[in-house]
């Protein structure tokens, strides 16, 4: 049986494996059509090796790749990039920034690059939903995302010192929400009263 690559909704943004398993033949055999057909059709990307995106897929955009790339890994996108998402910023970032559980990594592919910042793994608990669209995937909610802000903030690399004007008010971001998710983490007492006293400066600004 033929598989119509541009047709199959299961095949947006997929794995070697997943064409192989789908066209009934082998991952070497997968390999090589799919590199045939990147030739030939250019909505057909390689994301990074063995991973692929059919861009032209009317449910494609860069958000569904971040379940794939993630592979074995627990992950959501989180920080600026789910706070745009949620409307708490205007600015859109350079890249998608996902939470994880493997290796801090920038990932570049030929839709966007994709940076991935390692959390602790008690930080993957709560504060996470399913993005309600086609290609699903895992999103911080703005307490969430605007927590992990704040917790990368205080690592050595001081990455997130400076944020793009928040403008809370448009989205349904809750203080109480926001405690009670802190309150969960085991966190030494000066990193949880800075990320504290980072939230309730920006609770009192509004």
């Amino acid at each position: 049986m033929k598989l119509d690559l541009f047709q199959s909704s299961e095949l947006v943004v997929f794995t070697t494996r997943d064409f192989a398993r789908l066209a009934n033949v082998s991952i070497a055999a997968a390999s090589k059509r799919l590199a045939r057909m990147r030739q030939k059709n250019r909505s057909l990307v390689q994301l990074t090796r063995g991973i692929w995106a059919n861009t032209r897929h009317p449910q494609f955009n860069s958000m569904a790749c971040v379940p794939v790339l993630l592979g074995s890994e627990q992950g959501y996108i989180s920080f600026l990039s789910a706070l745009h998402i949620h409307g708490a910023i205007s600015q859109i970032p350079a890249v998608v920034q996902v939470a994880t559980t493997g290796h801090t990594r920038k990932v570049r592919t030929p839709v966007g690059g994709f940076d991935f910042l390692q959390l602790k793994s008690d930080m993957f608990a709560q504060g996470i939903e399913w993005s309600d669209s086609p290609q699903p995937y895992r999103i911080a909610t703005v307490e969430k995302a605007l927590l992990d802000v704040f917790y990368i903030s205080t690592r050595k690399n001081r990455r997130f010192a400076k944020l793009p004007e928040l403008n809370l008010e448009e989205t349904s971001f809750n203080f109480r929400r926001y405690k009670s998710l802190l309150k969960h983490l085991k966190l030494p007492p000066q990193i949880f009263s800075a990320m504290q006293t980072k939230a309730s400066a920006i609770v009192e600004s509004r």
